[in-house]
């Protein structure tokens, strides 16, 4: 029978340690039944109930949150009750006979996830049953619903974030409300699912759209509903490339004439599905390590060897150590980020794998932190010179650089915002130096006026005037669904800290 676990920890810390110590008053967890089936998710969803109605009766706010693999505050309450979702992971294809007849998407590939599924989880799941997703972040570790709250900007350059894949969310935002939320302009089942889970349908295109990417203020997203595709494969391919005209030009256009001539490694006249160019010139002056994926027709002899390794491994924290080390004697710092990134950036020559074994589980380590943020793809060079200018303006730091790509992306609060979008990462040690780098890199984008958004689960400097800066309207539309969705209870304990700070919720209440 599902469960919520109670328990009296008084701190609380992310999986990177970059958010620790966090003061708490006690935390819970939401456990699935050992046999799946939708009256074990009703329970569940009724056992989520009770809790809000615990956090409401006594003041308390109240996060759910996935594996906790945000670098930023986005999963910390402080002196609330945290949720861990990560033991709630049931799924289930939903039967063809279930489906709106007017839906025009994919029959064949509609799966109801509980909200703990990790994207690993899922992969492994779907994968040996024809089916794939078609996109996530570049490491599956995460819950797929933790995932899509904050906006994972996924790794497939024709393709949005995380959550463009998502058709319906089941959404609690109190004790007595249990919601089954599709978009009024393209509902996905008949109802008869949403009963089955003890809820009440709503079509509502703003109030779905808001629900995207919650960042948790909405209440605690129970489920959602996803849209498959037909499995396949990914050729991998990387190699050291001259940074010269023709692959900065395809960085900046992403055209397919422009990747013609850039001789990307493996195309072979493909466009690539996944593209990755780690540019850095304090490491490797005038070169380029260049990523490339290109999908390829699933192959029935392809052996499924995902060879998922442990959640924490031994050396999990000697990233931390590294990471004193180099505060204590900045001098190693260039030596150090050039063997680690000559170690991850190994060359690979088409290598042949699905997209869970692409972009597998991998383990977090302490002591690393990531930022990034999103900007029009035609200004990805003016992005990348702000960021190597703010690296020389802090002085040694054990970071590097990295440009991804995707489309615009479904969510009010999606912060990839732009047509074609490229996600400029800051990756590194979790140094203080690093730290600097990032904060300097935002604020010179800023000063430039760069139009950006920045990643709500990695490190970031949002304010609450950066936050309407970047959304606009569109943070309105949110804003004005929240108010409608909860009541005063519920403003309250579904906001956070952090939350506040930018401008998402109000202590007040």
């Amino acid at each position: 029978m599902a469960r919520i676990l109670k328990f009296d920890d008084r701190t609380w810390h992310n999986w990177h340690f970059t958010e620790r110590d966090v003061p708490i008053a006690g935390r819970y967890e939401l456990h699935r039944a050992v046999t799946a089936s939708l009256a074990d998710m009703r329970a569940s969803a009724k056992a989520v109930q009770d809790l809000i109605g615990k956090a409401f009766t006594e003041r308390r706010r109240l996060r759910a949150h996935g594996a906790t693999w945000s670098f930023s505050a986005a999963p910390s309450v402080p002196g609330g009750w945290p949720l861990a979702t990560g033991y709630a992971n049931q799924l289930f294809a939903l039967p063809k006979t279930h489906v709106d007849p007017a839906f025009s998407g994919d029959h064949d590939g509609l799966v109801l996830c509980q909200t703990g599924i990790s994207v690993a989880e899922l992969n492994m799941w779907l994968e040996p049953r024809g089916r794939s997703l078609a996109t996530t972040g570049a490491s599956n570790g995460q819950t797929f619903v933790g995932a899509m709250s904050c906006c994972t900007h996924g790794s497939a350059i024709d393709h949005g974030a995380i959550q463009s894949q998502v058709r319906a969310i089941q959404l609690i935002p109190s004790p007595d409300r249990n919601l089954w939320i599709e978009p009024a302009s393209r509902p996905v089942t008949d109802g008869r699912l949403a009963a089955e889970l003890g809820a009440t349908v709503l079509r509502d295109d703003r109030l779905f759209a808001a629900a995207l990417v919650s960042l948790g203020a909405l209440g605690v997203v129970h489920a959602v509903l996803i849209e498959s595709v037909p499995r396949f494969l990914l050729e991998n391919h990387r190699k050291r490339l001259p940074a010269g005209p023709a692959l900065l030009r395809a960085m900046s256009s992403l055209a397919d004439v422009d990747f013609a001539a850039a001789n990307l490694p493996g195309a072979a006249g493909r466009r690539p599905y996944f593209f990755q160019s780690v540019i850095n010139d304090q490491i490797d002056k005038g070169f380029a390590y260049v990523t490339c994926g290109y999908r390829c027709d699933w192959d029935d002899g392809h052996n499924l060897d995902y060879s998922i390794q442990p959640k924490r491994s031994p050396g999990y924290n000697l990233a931390t150590v590294v990471a004193n080390l180099l505060d204590s004697a900045p001098g190693l710092t260039p030596v150090i980020t050039k063997a680690v990134l000559a170690d991850q950036l190994s060359p690979i020559n088409g290598r042949v794998g699905s997209w869970g074994q692409s972009f597998n589980f991998t383990t977090p380590r302490a002591g690393t932190a990531g930022a990034s943020v999103a900007a029009p793809v035609d200004r990805v060079h003016d992005v990348r010179a702000i960021f190597q200018a703010a690296l020389t303006k802090v002085g040694k730091a054990p970071v590097a650089f990295a440009c991804r790509y995707a489309r615009k992306s479904p969510g009010h609060l999606a912060f990839i915002r732009w047509p074609q979008s490229v996600i400029t990462d800051i990756d590194g040690l979790d140094s203080s130096a690093t730290r600097l780098v990032m904060a300097q890199a935002v604020t010179d984008l800023r000063s430039a006026g760069i139009p950006h958004a920045e990643h709500w689960g990695k490190l970031n400097q949002a304010t609450a005037s950066s936050v309407r800066d970047a959304y606009g309207d569109d943070l309105e539309r949110w804003l004005a669904a929240r108010t409608d969705l909860l009541d005063r209870e519920g403003e309250y304990v579904f906001g956070s800290d952090w939350l506040d700070r930018l401008g998402l919720s109000n202590r007040n209440f």
